[in-house]
């Protein structure tokens, strides 16, 4: 359909900020739709608490999951309604960040809406029940995987933390108890980090503290009905494109203690040669990663009407020649 294979990207927790998507909501009859079904079926006002706030309130867990979501989502319908065409076939490969697979797996045809917002109201739930003893998640930038871990050693004693999230070559996300994330984010700053920060996750997502939020999401998708992927769809747990939905439903349950294999999936993107990417979602964090991954593959960020409509224009006329 498209003379260039492209992949759409959707963005995880972390990036949420009071006010997303608000423009677009006033714009488009499509992403009023969505956030209203968002809403419908999880019984909180979602599109309010994007909107207004206040932010402790984005932030908690199942709020921060069902706003990214909605604002995904409401992005690929408006790409869905200008060509006439389901995302899965707009695109030849569709990837999600953490909770950001939810949204990847709902427009790729293996979930519908319901069971994605039920999921993603249970999954924010059981990590929430997990979190007993607080955590959180850090970002560091600017260190090789090999600094990140020597500064793990500054959490000796003082409680659980690890690397989750393996985003490029020199970023990195930790997750884990308060005490021993502050002692790696203050050792990482002593060896030069250039980025050292908590994140806006109140939960250790991705990690051994996990254990029980696993158990209980892996049994709650046995009740769900989970179809092939319509495209290519790639796993954060194995930077691989998986086909069976019994190995989604793995996939998705593995990365509650599990972290995301980011910069393998970009490094397949010269394999499948993908060499166009919009991120569909509140941010540009993956379309940062993705534009300075060296892959071949050019990001774009649509977090903001100017940049929807550029790319609603751009696809169009793709299509088209």
């Amino acid at each position: 359909m498209m003379n260039e294979k492209i992949i759409f990207v959707f963005p995880g927790q972390g990036v949420q900020y009071v006010g997303m998507c608000k423009e677009l909501f006033n714009e488009f009859a499509a992403v009023r739709h969505t956030f209203e079904e968002v809403s419908d079926i999880s019984h909180r006002n979602i599109a309010n608490i994007c909107f207004e706030g206040p932010r402790e309130d984005l932030n908690k867990p199942e709020n921060t999951s069902l706003g990214t979501f909605a604002h995904s989502v409401s992005i690929a319908r408006l790409i869905e309604e200008k060509l006439g065409a389901p995302l899965y076939d707009v695109a030849y490969a569709i990837a999600g960040h953490s909770m950001g697979q939810y949204s990847a797996l709902h427009c790729v045809g293996s979930i519908c809406m319901e069971d994605a917002v039920h999921l993603l109201s249970a999954r924010a739930s059981y990590m929430s029940m997990t979190n007993q003893e607080g955590g959180g998640m850090a970002c560091i930038v600017g260190l090789s995987k090999e600094d990140v871990e020597l500064s793990l050693l500054a959490a000796s004693g003082l409680g659980y933390v690890d690397i989750v999230n393996y985003n490029s070559k020199d970023q990195f996300i930790i997750s884990g108890q308060n005490k021993a994330l502050d002692a790696v984010i203050l050792r990482a700053v002593d060896k030069g980090a250039k980025i050292a920060k908590r994140l806006n996750v109140s939960v250790p997502a991705h990690c051994a503290l996990m254990q029980n939020a696993e158990f209980l999401l892996r049994k709650r998708l046995e009740t769900i009905q989970i179809e092939p992927p319509k495209t290519n769809w790639f796993s954060n747990q194995t930077a691989n494109v998986m086909v069976k939905p019994s190995d989604v439903k793995d996939a998705l349950s593995d990365q509650m203690t599990h972290g995301v294999r980011w910069l393998e999936i970009m490094e397949k993107f010269p394999v499948y040669n993908i060499t166009r990417a919009y991120e569909l979602g509140p941010g540009k964090a993956l379309t940062g990663l993705i534009n300075r991954a060296n892959v071949g593959c050019f990001a774009s960020a649509t977090d903001n009407i100017k940049n929807v409509k550029d790319m609603l224009n751009e696809l169009d006329k793709q299509k088209s020649r």
